[in-house]
């Protein structure tokens, strides 16, 4: 190879590797220091409840166990708005159309006997949210009386969830300055200016549920349904990046 060629093979690698070296992370690149992840909680009370209950049909075709279905559920329409519910916060949350299926009994026949339809299940179920927890537990007794032979439960909220999450971001940086701080002075070192804060995705807010389980509900009786909210819990996660100088 001529002295030409080489010199030219030698720049051309340089020009390569030059970007490579320019995006190297330099002395005080933001995951140096002190990295800290703090949570802040705070448990509130909710005022709001979310409530599942539906209706659910039997019949020997598809027509018939939804002909069933579609004026039970709208008797459950009507209790909920004689419950004082905005239309706005009841939906339909569930439709379902299941075959029932039986299997043929055993034979002599050496070839397997396939299953056969021999009715249908529908399902309808509603969504109603509750804003003003006292009447939570009347509406479970005005549905299960209005027809309601399914509900999967019921779930507490907040109206203005914002609220709480900051108050749980606020204990979350309080915590975060007050950490690094004793980090720091355990280890003999003092703590620099804030490099980085990164809020992390937090779980969800924990809901409180009702003991309510996917049932078929009884007829309607017996002592009214009490309702016991207790509180919810909303979290804030910080990482937060803290530069090291000497003491």
């Amino acid at each position: 190879m001529s002295k030409t060629k080489k010199a030219l093979l030698i720049a051309a690698l340089a020009a390569l590797a030059a970007p490579v070296q320019a995006q190297s992370p330099g002395p005080l690149a933001p995951a140096e220091g002190i990295v800290i992840r703090t949570e802040g909680e705070v448990r509130v009370k909710p005022d709001l409840a979310t409530i599942q209950a539906g209706i659910v049909s039997e019949g020997k075709t598809a027509a018939e166990a939804l002909a069933k279905n579609t004026p039970a559920l709208a008797k459950l329409v009507e209790a909920v708005k004689a419950a004082g519910i905005a239309g706005g916060d009841v939906r339909t949350s569930q439709v379902m159309l299941i075959p029932r299926m039986t299997q043929p009994s055993a034979s002599s026949s050496p070839q397997p006997r396939a299953p056969k339809i021999d009715g249908y299940e529908a399902r309808t179920g509603l969504t109603v949210v509750v804003r003003d927890i006292t009447k939570a537990g009347p509406l479970i007794d005005a549905l299960a009386a209005a027809g309601a032979n399914e509900m999967s439960g019921i779930m507490f909220g907040l109206v203005d969830e914002d609220t709480a999450k900051d108050a749980a971001r606020q204990k979350a940086a309080e915590a975060a300055r007050a950490r690094a701080s004793l980090y720091a002075e355990k280890l003999g070192v003092k703590v620099g200016e804030l490099v980085s804060i990164v809020e992390a995705e937090a779980e969800a807010p924990s809901r409180p549920m009702g003991e309510m389980r996917a049932y078929r509900m009884a007829a309607a009786g017996g002592a009214p349904m009490a309702v016991e909210p207790g509180e919810i819990t909303v979290s804030a996660t910080l990482r937060t990046v803290w530069r090291i100088e000497k003491q």
